[in-house]
C-alpha cells in the first residue's frame, strides 16, 4: 500500500514540476488587464491605509514596549543592581522601542501621502 502512495506522490510532484515549469515559460498572463483595471485605485488606496494603520499599530506596541522597560527600570532598587547595570541595559532597550517607533511613524506617514492618518 505505501508503495503505492509513494508512486502517486512521485507522479503529482512530476506534474507538479511540469505545471510550474510551463508556467514559467510561458508566463502567468491568464488574468488579463481589462478586467482588473478598474479595480486597481481603489485596491491601491485601500492597501496603503491598511499598510498605513499596521505602521501604526506597531508604533504603539513599540511606545508600549519602550515604556514597559522604562518603568520596570525605575522600580529597580539599589541593592538589586548597585552598579545600575541592569537600569542602563533597560533604559537603553527602552530608547531602542522608542527608535523604532518612531521610524514605523515616518514610515505611516509616507506610505500614506494623501491621506491623513495620524498615529497617536
Amino acid at each position: 500500500m505505501s508503495n503505492i502512495l509513494r508512486m502517486g506522490n512521485q507522479r503529482a510532484a512530476v506534474m507538479g514540476g511540469i505545471v510550474l515549469f510551463c508556467a514559467g515559460l510561458f508566463g502567468c498572463s491568464g488574468v488579463s488587464a481589462q478586467a482588473t483595471g478598474g479595480t486597481n485605485d481603489t485596491i491601491g488606496a485601500q492597501a496603503q491605509h491598511t499598510t498605513a494603520q499596521s505602521y501604526c499599530d506597531q508604533a504603539e506596541a513599540n511606545h508600549a514596549e519602550a515604556a514597559r522597560y522604562e518603568r520596570r527600570a525605575a522600580s529597580l532598587v539599589g541593592y538589586v543592581d548597585p552598579k545600575g547595570f541592569v537600569r542602563s541595559g533597560m533604559l537603553t532597550a527602552a530608547q531602542t522601542y522608542r527608535a523604532k517607533a518612531r521610524d514605523l511613524e515616518q514610515l505611516a506617514a509616507a506610505s500614506e501621502q494623501n491621506m491623513t492618518v495620524a498615529c497617536q
